[in-house]
């Protein structure tokens, strides 16, 4: 059985745009080739875009050849509701179609959910920041008397950034509980992939954060041209803005 069965959460990501889960995802959780789903959602292609437009991408491969490319299928929810009626029925295909259809409601309950107890977090968060920028205008300060390599790679590299790391502990919580947290707010959104590892001889899940289009202005995405690509795309850092602590009021919105 797909291992992802045992924890639906996992199935489901939210692409910026809307819930959905990708042909390959389904492919093996329901023990089908994935060629033949994608050739299944693009031979009744119409079909599916009665739910919406069917979002395709290209993402790496890792084949004993090499790395190759592949067409991913991302899927919203009544478009995947509509493929696991065009699969054959066994014993794996219907525990999966249980798993998906529980994965798509639990994550948007957890959507849906107020986020007043992470509001005092947020604040305590936009506290943090501020006292980050003090402290990085303070070293400003010192390094017109005393440049320090240090300085340099620690303030002004990338723009005088903040790592979601460094803020997380300034808050002394880890830094999955703060991404997850200001996923929870909506202000950045979460996009899942797979590559193979060779430490681990297997497919592993590596995952990208983004900012929503009207979050932009306190997050930046730093490019990282060196590390594997990302369904085809540059693979990115997602670090927080000077901006942030300027807007305090946006801090506490719902």
């Amino acid at each position: 059985m797909f291992p992802s069965i045992q924890n639906p959460a996992g199935l489901v990501e939210h692409n910026g745009f809307g819930l959905v889960v990708s042909s390959v995802t389904v492919a093996e959780g329901t023990g089908n080739q994935h060629k033949s789903v994608i050739r299944l959602i693009r031979d009744n292609r119409t079909d599916f875009e009665d739910f919406g437009r069917v979002r395709f991408e290209n993402a790496p491969l890792q084949t004993a050849g090499g790395v190759q490319q592949r067409e991913v299928a991302q899927l919203n929810e009544q478009q995947a509701t509509l493929l696991m009626t065009y699969l054959r029925n066994s014993d794996q295909v219907r525990a999966f179609k249980k798993a998906l259809v529980k994965a798509f409601y639990e994550m948007a309950q957890q959507l849906a959910k107020p986020a007043q107890a992470e509001m005092s977090r947020m604040e305590i968060l936009q506290l943090a920041m501020q006292a980050e920028q003090e402290r990085a205008a303070l070293a400003a300060k010192v390094e017109q008397d005393a440049p320090k390599v240090e300085y340099v790679n620690t303030f002004v590299a990338d723009e005088d950034l903040v790592t979601v790391r460094t803020i997380a502990s300034g808050l002394n919580i880890g830094e999955a509980e703060l991404r997850e947290l200001l996923v929870a707010k909506k202000w950045i959104y979460r996009q899942t992939a797979t590559r193979w590892s060779n430490k681990a001889n297997g497919l592993v899940s590596i995952h990208r954060y983004s900012a929503f289009a009207d979050k932009k202005p306190y997050f930046q995405a730093v490019m990282n041209h060196e590390a594997p690509r990302f369904k085809g795309e540059v693979m990115h850092t997602l670090k927080v803005t000077p901006a942030a602590p300027q807007q305090s009021h946006a801090w506490s919105r719902a």
